[in-house]
Parts: structure tokens; sequence; C-alpha cells
């Protein structure tokens, strides 16, 4: 019994609990215990390190009862110095997470973006895409839909390349971003941009500006960041607003469908149904139904003449062009 209360078989004690709360804090981080679990995710990491300490404080009282004094010291030892590792690596990774976290909350500077103030420049990036956002999805990938950032809130929207998806968006820092300002007029206009920058969508004096969806995760959009060349980068979802195809129909203007499809509107969601034969001039969804939308028929006055069906997409190709303000 005397033994068990030497200095160094009290110490071997208190090391083996520091040094295995560590790994089992560790172990539940390689396991990814704590994703998707919300709250309550610090807990369980916690309850796993308090798991490794307690068996490992248990299981010390028996070596230090068995072993010589002499490898109880040498035992210290390096306990001490994987206690000092552990401390290292903590530290190292505290350090990265709060670098990431002044990048995000500050203008992002290391990689410098070409300023966009020139009225010409701007104006002519705007032409180029608005250009392209009636028809352009008829013989290209309409994508899941469409990204739209939240420039109001986030004056600072940041580029990830390659993310590692398994990972937290704490543990990557940005490759690029645009920044936003507003005018003498109170409207939002590009300040700095990457060259590359062609949005799907940019009309920025009715502070619009969409990016075409390829893919999504749980915590980042893959979006299209050059409309041309079809170049993609990786966004937060908490930058802004992930609107997939029913509903970013819903918040169009109205609709038409492409002539060359030989589509109608239908009476129901069949294309088997008999043609609506009222007379109108505009289409404007309110309704989504896998490929078919209910729409109101709308006159040159904007008063509903009738409603009905028609098909929007056909595996896979849009059947529609869409108007976002008239």
């Amino acid at each position: 019994m005397k033994k068990l209360l030497k200095p160094a078989s009290l110490l071997f004690n208190i090391l083996c609990l520091l040094v295995f709360f560590l790994t089992g804090v560790f172990f539940a981080g390689w396991i990814e215990a704590g994703k998707n679990q919300g709250l309550a995710a610090g807990a369980i990491v916690l309850g796993w390190g308090v798991l490794f300490a307690g068996l490992a404080f248990i299981v010390s009282f028996f070596l230090t009862y068995h072993l010589v004094h002499k490898k109880i010291v040498i035992g210290n030892w390096v306990l001490l110095g994987c206690l000092l590792l552990g401390y290292g690596i903590t530290y190292y990774r505290y350090q990265q997470r709060q670098e990431i976290r002044e990048e995000e909350s500050g203008p992002y500077r290391e990689k410098p973006t070409v300023p966009i103030q020139k009225p010409d420049q701007q104006g002519m990036l705007i032409s180029l895409v608005s250009n392209m956002s009636a028809s352009h999805f008829q013989n290209t990938d309409p994508g899941m839909g469409f990204f739209s950032p939240n420039i109001f809130d986030k004056p600072t929207l940041y580029f990830y390349n390659r993310p590692n998806l398994e990972k937290s968006i704490l543990e990557h820092a940005p490759q690029d971003s645009v920044t936003f300002i507003k005018n003498e007029y109170n409207q939002f206009e590009i300040a700095t941009a990457p060259p590359w920058l062609v949005p799907e969508i940019l009309k920025m004096d009715y502070d619009i500006l969409y990016f075409k969806i390829k893919s999504v995760t749980e915590e980042f959009v893959e979006v299209i960041v050059n409309a041309q060349t079809g170049q993609t980068a990786y966004l937060s979802k908490q930058a802004g607003k992930v609107m997939y195809w029913p509903e970013f129909l819903l918040r169009v203007n109205s609709v038409e469908l492409l002539p060359d499809t030989g589509e109608k509107v239908k009476t129901r969601a069949l294309p088997t149904s008999s043609d609506v034969q009222t007379t109108y001039a505009f289409l404007r969804p309110v309704k989504i139904q896998a490929d078919w939308a209910q729409v109101i028929l709308l006159n040159q006055d904007l008063q509903e003449v009738g409603r009905g069906w028609i098909r929007w997409r056909r595996e896979g190709h849009l059947l529609i062009r869409f108007n976002l303000l008239s």
C-alpha cells in the first residue's frame, strides 16, 4: 500500500488520467463521434475522453502496484512526453481555427482580386450574363437550381477550392472572394472580384446574383462561377440561400414555353390531357409537382384569365424560359 502512495506512483496515476483523457478526445474526433449531433457533439466527445481517462486511471493503480519503482519513473517521463505532444497538437489546431475565423470575419487579402469599379466593366459583365438567362439552359445542364448569396448581411463572399467534404468548413481557408459595396444610390455593386467570375445571372441594380448549383454537401454548395467555361468553386451554405429548381420557379415573375418543344398548356398534369384554349400573355407558376407546374394564365394587364399545367422539364432538360423581372 505504501508503494501506491509514493510521489512517483501518484504522478503516474495523474499522468495516465490526463494523457488518456486527451487520447479519448482524439479518438472521438477520429471516428467523428460528434458529427451531425448538433449541440450534443461536445458532450459526446467529452464523454469519450472521460471513458478513456477513467479506465486508464483504474489500470494505473494495478501497474504502480506491480511495477518496480524504476519502471514507474520511466513511465512518468514517457507519459509526460505524450501529454506535451497532445497539448501541442491541441493548441496548433486551436490556432488554425482562430486564423480561419479571422479570415472569414474580415476582408480576404491573401490573394488579390480584380477591382470592378468602372461602370463600363460592370455593365459588360451584367450584359454578358443577363443575355444567358433567357434560354441558355435549354441545351445545357440546368443544374440543381441556384444559390443566391446574402449580400445584405455578408458583403464578402468566399470561394473554396476542392475542400475536404468530411471536415468542417471552419477547418478550410478560402481561396478567393468577391466583395460588395453600396454606391451613392444605396445600391449594391461589386467592388472586387476574381478575373474568372461570370455568374449565371447578375443584375446588381436589382440586387440579383445567382450561381447555378452543381452539387451540395452538408456545409458546402458547389456552384458554377464561370458560366462560359463551366469552372466551379465551393461556397458556404450559410453565405446565402440554396434554391432548387421548384423553389426558384415559384419566385420568378413569369415563364414561357419554348416554341420548339411542342409543349402546350394542359388542363391537368398529364401529357394526354386536353390543351387549354384560353388566350394568354404570361404564365406564372404557383405549384410544382415533379416535372409539371401549375400556372396562372395572365393577360397583358396581368389579370388572371385561367389556369392550367405545363411540363417544365423532361429528362433533365428545361422546356421553358423564365423571366425574373417582367
